[in-house]
Parts: C-alpha cells; structure tokens; sequence
C-alpha cells in the first residue's frame, strides 16, 4: 500500500479520508487502516476511492498493491512551442501526471521565452514536472526514433512556425523532429495551434497535416459548461484533447451528459 500516494491525492483534490469513508458506507477508522496498510483494500471499494480521488480505477488498484500484472508503460510527448499559450503545455503536464501517462517533453526555446512573458514560471522548474525532459536541439534523444513507442504528442501551444515546419517534413529542431517521428509511425499528433487570423498557407499547411493523419485542434474556449476561471476554461480544452487519445479526465462537462438537453 502506497501511503503516501493516497495522502497526497486526497490534499490534490481536497478531499479527506471521511469523503473515502463515505463514498464506501464504512467508518473512517477502517479507511486509515486501509491507507496504513494494516487492512486489504476490498475490490468493491476501488471504485469509490477512484471516484473521490479523481483517477483512474487501475491507478488505485495498483497503489493498492492489487493490479494482476505490471501494466505496460504508457507514454505521451508532449511539445510547447513558441506561441502565446504556453499555460495549455504547463496544465497538460499535470493532468497527464494525474493520468498516471509518462510525460516526454521538449521545449522549443521562443516557448522559454514566451513562458516567462506570461507567467511566473521558470522553464527549469517547468522541465522538472515531466517524467523525461529534453534540450530542443538533443537530435539524439529517444522521442527522435520510431522504435521508442509512444501514445503519441500533443503539441500545446503549437506556433505557426512549428505547424509548419512539420507539415513540410523538413525538420530542424527535436520538437519538429518528434511530431514527424508520430506521423511516420501512424500514432497520434494533436497540434494546438495558436494564430489568428490565418492566411491561406496557413489553411493549406493545416490541410496537408490533416490528409497526413495530425489532428489540428486550436484552444477553442467553450462557454457552454460556464467556466468560472481561466484554468477551468484551460482544463476544458485539454479534457477534450486528451478524449481524443481515450484518457478520461476528472471533471470534464459533457453536453447531453452533465450539462444541456438530455
């Protein structure tokens, strides 16, 4: 038993173990000996502490010292460029951590820049949230091969210049390098693309990554769950992207589901 995983998801999501308790119609002494490990998780109850702690059942199952077999590695490359936005790469780092996903990421230097424009954030400390970080120019990393298996990258933001230089398959920095790698390999490219207004080589070169199998999904806010802040607004868009890779992601509204005609 992970004690200290438990304990830290319960202060992540401000819940306490009387919410675990609850959740599973026990006392809350018998929720302590559980996260102590001085009582067996019962299987019925992986779901309610899933529930509460906002993650998946697996991740439960296995802090729980439960899970059958080692589950296979599971991997997302995730890129930020220089475009205005940066806070999408910085928000998909933790969710992604929340997922239990391996994060691989590669900064270009304008995103470092751009980062410090707005907002606190030092691109060190921001490297330091990824499971695995690499210099843009490391040609030689392992997110620059096909062999390395991944679920696929997110690019968030994704510049204009970016976009580009992968749609052309000229590649000349890791960032870039990594996306082609994704496309070559039929995994999942997702680019957050952040420009406007857009000319016509622009649209072109969105299309040419469409037919070559990307997926151009700009950070469109939605205004139909009413967001009460900007991170709410921020964790739609990325709910949303990380449907697109089949990652559930707590607290997304869904119309027809939680908000809208039923």
């Amino acid at each position: 038993m992970n004690e200290n995983w438990f304990r830290e998801n319960l202060k992540r999501v401000g819940a306490t173990q009387e919410d675990l308790a609850k959740a599973i119609g026990r006392d809350r002494a018998v929720v302590s000996r559980v996260i102590r490990g001085r009582q067996a998780l019962n299987l019925e109850w992986a779901e309610p502490f899933a529930r509460v702690l906002q993650v998946p059942v697996s991740a439960v199952l296995r802090q729980a010292g439960l899970a059958l077999e080692p589950a296979p590695t599971r991997r997302i490359i995730v890129g930020i460029s220089g475009a205005t936005g940066v806070e999408y790469g910085v928000r998909l780092l933790n969710l992604l951590k929340q997922l239990e996903i391996e994060s691989h990421l590669v900064m270009s230097r304008a995103a470092e820049i751009a980062m410090t424009q707005e907002t606190d954030y030092k691109p060190r400390e921001i490297a330091t949230q990824a499971d695995k970080y690499y210099h843009i120019n490391d040609v030689a990393a392992a997110i620059a091969s096909g062999s390395f298996k991944t679920m696929g990258m997110i690019i968030a933001p994704c510049s204009i210049r970016s976009m580009s230089e992968i749609a052309s398959g000229a590649t000349s920095n890791l960032l870039t390098r990594a996306a082609d790698v994704v496309l070559k390999e039929r995994r999942r490219l997702v680019l957050m693309v952040r420009e406007s207004p857009l000319h016509g080589g622009h649209l072109r070169n969105m299309a040419r990554l469409s037919d070559l199998g990307a997926i151009i999904a700009p950070p469109m806010p939605a205004f139909y769950p009413r967001p009460k802040s900007l991170e709410e607004m921020v964790d739609h868009g990325l709910g949303r992207v990380l449907d697109l890779f089949d990652l559930e992601t707590a607290g997304l509204q869904r119309w027809g589901e939680d908000i809208g005609l039923r």
